[in-house]
């Protein structure tokens, strides 16, 4: 039997940092079937965090660095060389800008080979962007119909950008994915957290997000002190970049609320599987997301969560947590209260369930599968086009 040649594939992405549309990324490219394809990844950044884990894996990293005004103005032609020099049978854009520059480099390597775009937020308007954000969402737009696919990582991403001006057949949905064997219930990793950590035997909510307005801290943090003049044996542990006592915000809100000796703040933590094994629930208090990923991974370790309604976080948990409306902390407080009251019995049940739902729905295996399966049909539709 004659082995086929692995279809070579480019994925030009934004940035290898570590939010998380890259660690998606890492994620399929450490499970795409190298005999099937021969993956390159471009970022129009440096290399980051994610870069090198992604050349540990043998895949080649070019690195644009379009930080500087000399780069940006070259990069699209150094990316046209690279396309016409390895000929890919195929092209994945990764976030905004990584679309917009694997179109441009594409159109100057004159090159036939399907181009698919990869949205992984949601869309709430131009106004939210940056401005220099607003123009490459607007050319995304208007390209989507003259390219052959479409990726969004959640049904709500899809929607809304279909609202703003997207198009063309190839849209789809793959949802986030997620490492069901690495994110997993894991008692004797909580407790030597906790003991790092020096909780005993309190209750713990966890909200594990970078600081950003979007990411509702402080509504957290309001709900958090409605939790606490109920129940004043519940820790609140926050995680991510900028969730650090270096924060004037964050503290000067804790200050204010009196919830300072009930309140952890612990930055960005490389142990995130082992702490969501500390929480008995977490928390999302976002007031925009597509399909956060913070929710998958603290459900496939077995945790329930309470989320706000948005993006596709409604589908996400269905009826392993609870949903309430975003920027009402009050109906925060009183979801979380609602789990806390539940026997310890009741709540494990809980996220049992949330951790099944996971694995039925999101397992990291099964979205590789279904980007495979997507690079595979555009590849034999090019050909007979």
């Amino acid at each position: 039997m004659i082995r086929q040649k692995a279809k070579s594939v480019l994925f030009v992405t934004t940035t290898l940092g570590t939010g998380g549309a890259e660690q998606m990324l890492l994620k399929i490219l450490q499970r795409l079937d190298r005999d099937q394809f021969d993956p390159v990844v471009v970022s129009l950044l440096d290399e980051g965090t994610v870069g090198k884990k992604i050349k540990a894996l043998g895949i080649p990293v070019i690195c644009l660095r379009m930080d500087r005004l000399v780069h940006i103005l070259a990069a699209p032609f150094v990316l046209g060389r690279l396309i016409q020099q390895h000929r890919f049978d195929l092209i994945q854009g990764w976030m905004y800008h990584g679309n917009l520059l694997a179109w441009l480099g594409r159109f100057l390597a004159n090159s036939h080979a399907p181009l698919s775009f990869g949205v992984r937020q949601s869309f709430y308007g131009l106004s939210r962007e940056r401005f220099n954000t607003r123009w490459v969402i607007r050319a995304n737009a208007w390209l989507s119909e003259r390219v052959q696919g479409c990726v969004f990582n959640s049904f709500f991403s899809l929607e809304t950008h279909r609202n703003f001006g997207f198009g063309g057949s190839g849209m789809r949905v793959i949802p986030n994915g997620f490492d069901v064997e690495t994110f997993a219930p894991c008692p004797e990793k909580g407790v030597a957290v906790r003991s790092a950590l020096q909780i005993a035997d309190e209750l713990v909510v966890g909200m594990v997000a970078r600081f950003h307005p979007v990411k509702g801290h402080h509504d957290f943090l309001r709900a958090a002190k409605v939790v606490h003049q109920h129940r004043p044996d519940v820790k609140f542990l926050l995680a991510g970049t900028g969730v650090t006592e270096k924060s004037p915000q964050l503290m000067a809100w804790i200050d204010e609320l009196g919830i300072a000796k009930a309140v952890l703040l612990l930055g960005e933590r490389s142990d995130i599987s082992d702490l969501n094994n500390v929480f008995d629930i977490a928390c999302l208090a976002s007031k925009a997301e597509a399909f956060p990923n913070a929710i998958g991974e603290s459900m496939a370790c077995g945790v329930p969560c309470v989320v706000t309604d948005v993006g596709d976080c409604a589908d996400i948990v269905g009826p392993t947590g609870r949903v309430v409306r975003a920027g009402e902390p009050e109906l925060l407080a009183m979801a979380m209260l609602e789990l806390l009251e539940m026997a310890p019995e009741d709540r494990q049940s809980l996220g049992r369930a949330a951790r099944r739902r996971i694995m039925e729905r999101f397992d990291m295996d099964r979205v590789a599968q279904h980007y495979g399966e997507c690079f595979h049909t555009l590849v034999s539709k090019a050909k007979t086009s």
